[in-house]
Protein backbone atom coordinates (compact mmCIF):
# COMPACT_ATOMS: atom_id res chain seq x y z
CA UNK A 1 0.00 0.00 0.00
CA UNK A 2 3.21 2.49 0.85
CA UNK A 3 4.50 1.68 -2.51
CA UNK A 4 1.31 2.40 -4.24
CA UNK A 5 0.32 5.46 -2.63
CA UNK A 6 2.93 7.03 -1.15
CA UNK A 7 6.22 6.45 -3.20
CA UNK A 8 5.14 8.37 -5.86
CA UNK A 9 8.99 9.04 -6.90
CA UNK A 10 9.45 10.37 -3.84
CA UNK A 11 7.53 13.64 -4.84
CA UNK A 12 5.23 12.83 -2.10
CA UNK A 13 7.72 13.28 1.80
CA UNK A 14 9.02 15.83 -0.60
CA UNK A 15 5.97 18.36 -1.06
CA UNK A 16 5.81 16.87 3.06
CA UNK A 17 9.16 18.35 4.00
CA UNK A 18 8.59 21.60 1.75
CA UNK A 19 5.29 22.39 3.40
CA UNK A 20 6.30 21.13 7.07
CA UNK A 21 9.34 23.34 6.51
CA UNK A 22 6.68 26.40 7.42
CA UNK A 23 5.59 24.93 10.78
CA UNK A 24 5.86 27.49 13.36
CA UNK A 25 5.52 27.52 17.01
CA UNK A 26 2.85 26.43 18.51
CA UNK A 27 1.21 25.49 15.15
CA UNK A 28 0.26 22.06 16.71
CA UNK A 29 -2.08 23.78 19.40
CA UNK A 30 -3.51 26.21 17.00
CA UNK A 31 -4.45 23.26 14.75
CA UNK A 32 -5.91 21.27 16.94
CA UNK A 33 -8.33 24.47 17.73
CA UNK A 34 -9.22 25.16 14.37
CA UNK A 35 -9.45 21.25 13.12
CA UNK A 36 -12.83 21.64 14.68
CA UNK A 37 -14.08 23.78 12.20
CA UNK A 38 -13.01 21.54 9.52
CA UNK A 39 -14.61 17.71 11.82
CA UNK A 40 -17.52 16.52 11.17
CA UNK A 41 -18.82 18.97 14.13
CA UNK A 42 -19.17 21.85 11.27
CA UNK A 43 -21.70 19.96 9.50
CA UNK A 44 -23.89 19.57 12.83
CA UNK A 45 -23.13 22.95 12.94
CA UNK A 46 -24.74 24.15 9.29
CA UNK A 47 -27.53 21.89 9.98
CA UNK A 48 -28.54 23.07 13.34
CA UNK A 49 -28.31 26.59 12.01
CA UNK A 50 -30.17 25.42 8.58
CA UNK A 51 -33.25 23.82 11.10
CA UNK A 52 -32.97 27.40 13.16
CA UNK A 53 -33.40 29.40 10.38
CA UNK A 54 -36.23 27.43 8.48
CA UNK A 55 -37.76 27.59 12.16
CA UNK A 56 -38.06 31.50 12.10
CA UNK A 57 -38.83 31.63 8.84
CA UNK A 58 -41.24 29.09 7.60
CA UNK A 59 -44.20 31.58 8.37
CA UNK A 60 -42.72 34.64 5.73
CA UNK A 61 -39.83 32.83 3.58
CA UNK A 62 -40.35 33.19 -0.17
CA UNK A 63 -40.94 29.45 -2.01
CA UNK A 64 -37.17 29.77 -3.26
CA UNK A 65 -35.64 30.71 0.33
CA UNK A 66 -36.75 27.05 1.14
CA UNK A 67 -35.80 25.84 -1.83
CA UNK A 68 -32.37 26.74 -1.33
CA UNK A 69 -32.50 25.31 2.28
CA UNK A 70 -34.19 21.82 1.64
CA UNK A 71 -30.95 22.07 -1.05
CA UNK A 72 -28.41 22.39 1.42
CA UNK A 73 -30.08 20.37 3.75
CA UNK A 74 -30.37 17.19 1.52
CA UNK A 75 -26.78 17.71 -0.21
CA UNK A 76 -24.88 18.01 3.59
CA UNK A 77 -26.81 15.23 4.52
CA UNK A 78 -25.52 12.85 1.27
CA UNK A 79 -22.44 14.10 0.85
CA UNK A 80 -21.49 14.04 4.73
CA UNK A 81 -22.18 10.46 4.72
CA UNK A 82 -20.35 9.53 1.28
CA UNK A 83 -17.53 11.57 3.16
CA UNK A 84 -17.53 9.47 6.52
CA UNK A 85 -18.31 5.66 5.09
CA UNK A 86 -15.36 6.62 2.79
CA UNK A 87 -12.85 8.18 5.61
CA UNK A 88 -13.67 5.43 7.92
CA UNK A 89 -13.33 2.46 5.44
CA UNK A 90 -9.94 3.88 3.89
CA UNK A 91 -7.97 4.96 7.04
CA UNK A 92 -8.67 2.17 8.58
CA UNK A 93 -6.34 0.55 5.54
CA UNK A 94 -4.18 3.53 5.22
CA UNK A 95 -3.37 4.55 8.51
CA UNK A 96 0.21 3.70 7.98
CA UNK A 97 3.11 5.27 7.54
CA UNK A 98 2.50 8.27 9.12
CA UNK A 99 4.86 11.31 8.48
CA UNK A 100 5.88 11.01 12.55
CA UNK A 101 6.84 7.38 12.10
CA UNK A 102 8.92 8.23 9.40
CA UNK A 103 10.26 11.42 10.80
CA UNK A 104 10.61 11.41 14.37
CA UNK A 105 12.98 13.41 14.48
CA UNK A 106 10.71 16.09 12.65
CA UNK A 107 7.42 15.94 13.50
CA UNK A 108 6.29 16.18 16.79
CA UNK A 109 4.30 13.10 17.85
CA UNK A 110 0.44 14.89 18.97
CA UNK A 111 -1.86 13.45 21.47
CA UNK A 112 -4.33 11.78 21.02
CA UNK A 113 -2.96 9.09 18.64
CA UNK A 114 -6.04 9.55 16.45
CA UNK A 115 -4.86 13.15 15.17
CA UNK A 116 -2.88 11.32 12.94
CA UNK A 117 -4.86 10.41 9.88
CA UNK A 118 -4.50 8.07 6.81
CA UNK A 119 -5.85 8.44 3.16
CA UNK A 120 -7.69 10.63 2.71
CA UNK A 121 -7.72 13.64 5.31
CA UNK A 122 -11.09 14.55 6.87
CA UNK A 123 -10.33 18.24 7.15
CA UNK A 124 -9.88 18.30 2.75
CA UNK A 125 -12.76 16.64 2.54
CA UNK A 126 -15.25 18.23 4.91
CA UNK A 127 -14.00 21.75 3.77
CA UNK A 128 -14.73 20.93 0.56
CA UNK A 129 -17.89 19.51 0.59
CA UNK A 130 -18.64 23.27 2.91
CA UNK A 131 -17.52 25.34 -0.09
CA UNK A 132 -18.89 22.92 -2.44
CA UNK A 133 -22.78 23.35 -0.92
CA UNK A 134 -22.71 27.25 -0.60
CA UNK A 135 -20.19 27.75 -3.85
CA UNK A 136 -23.60 27.85 -6.19
CA UNK A 137 -25.18 30.45 -4.02
CA UNK A 138 -21.77 33.02 -3.30
CA UNK A 139 -19.98 35.42 -5.02
CA UNK A 140 -16.78 37.87 -4.89
CA UNK A 141 -15.63 37.94 -1.52
CA UNK A 142 -17.41 34.86 -0.04
CA UNK A 143 -16.07 32.77 -3.09
CA UNK A 144 -12.38 33.98 -1.93
CA UNK A 145 -13.53 32.74 1.52
CA UNK A 146 -14.49 29.80 0.78
CA UNK A 147 -11.51 29.15 -0.96
CA UNK A 148 -9.38 30.11 1.59
CA UNK A 149 -11.03 28.00 4.30
CA UNK A 150 -10.07 25.07 1.77
CA UNK A 151 -7.09 25.81 1.14
CA UNK A 152 -5.83 26.75 5.05
CA UNK A 153 -6.95 23.75 6.23
CA UNK A 154 -5.36 21.38 3.22
CA UNK A 155 -1.97 23.32 4.03
CA UNK A 156 -2.49 23.47 7.91
CA UNK A 157 -3.12 19.62 7.68
CA UNK A 158 0.34 18.64 6.25
CA UNK A 159 2.51 21.78 7.89
CA UNK A 160 1.31 20.12 11.57
CA UNK A 161 2.18 17.02 10.46
CA UNK A 162 -1.01 15.16 10.57
CA UNK A 163 -1.17 14.89 6.92
CA UNK A 164 0.62 13.65 3.77
CA UNK A 165 0.33 15.64 0.59
CA UNK A 166 -1.01 12.75 -1.18
CA UNK A 167 -3.88 12.53 1.73
CA UNK A 168 -5.21 16.10 1.55
CA UNK A 169 -5.73 15.51 -2.21
CA UNK A 170 -7.43 12.20 -1.89
CA UNK A 171 -9.67 14.06 0.55
CA UNK A 172 -10.17 17.11 -1.67
CA UNK A 173 -11.28 14.76 -4.33
CA UNK A 174 -13.63 12.74 -2.01
CA UNK A 175 -15.28 16.33 -1.00
CA UNK A 176 -15.29 17.39 -4.75
CA UNK A 177 -17.18 13.62 -5.54
CA UNK A 178 -19.74 13.77 -2.98
CA UNK A 179 -21.08 17.00 -3.31
CA UNK A 180 -21.34 16.73 -6.73
CA UNK A 181 -22.71 13.52 -6.45
CA UNK A 182 -25.06 15.64 -3.45
CA UNK A 183 -26.66 17.84 -6.22
CA UNK A 184 -27.14 15.30 -8.84
CA UNK A 185 -29.26 13.02 -6.23
CA UNK A 186 -31.16 16.07 -4.91
CA UNK A 187 -31.86 16.98 -8.69
CA UNK A 188 -32.49 13.59 -9.73
CA UNK A 189 -35.01 13.53 -6.61
CA UNK A 190 -37.23 16.48 -7.80
CA UNK A 191 -37.80 15.60 -11.30
CA UNK A 192 -38.93 11.84 -10.04
CA UNK A 193 -40.91 13.31 -7.86
CA UNK A 194 -42.07 15.84 -10.62
CA UNK A 195 -42.79 12.84 -13.17
CA UNK A 196 -44.61 10.87 -10.18
CA UNK A 197 -46.79 13.57 -9.12
CA UNK A 198 -47.84 14.27 -13.12
CA UNK A 199 -48.94 10.27 -13.20
CA UNK A 200 -52.56 9.71 -13.51
CA UNK A 201 -53.69 6.85 -11.74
Amino acid sequence: MKEVIYDWLGLNEWLFRALYAFNFPYLDEVWKGLSYGYSYWVAAVIALGISIRYLKTRHAAPERQFEIMSELMVVLLIGLSLVWCCVYTFQNITLYPRPWALYPDLVPAQDPLLWHEGLPASAAAISMLVAGMFWRYAKGAHRVALFAYVALGCLLSVMSGVNWPVEVVAGAILGFISVRFAHWYYRYGRKLVGRTSDCKY
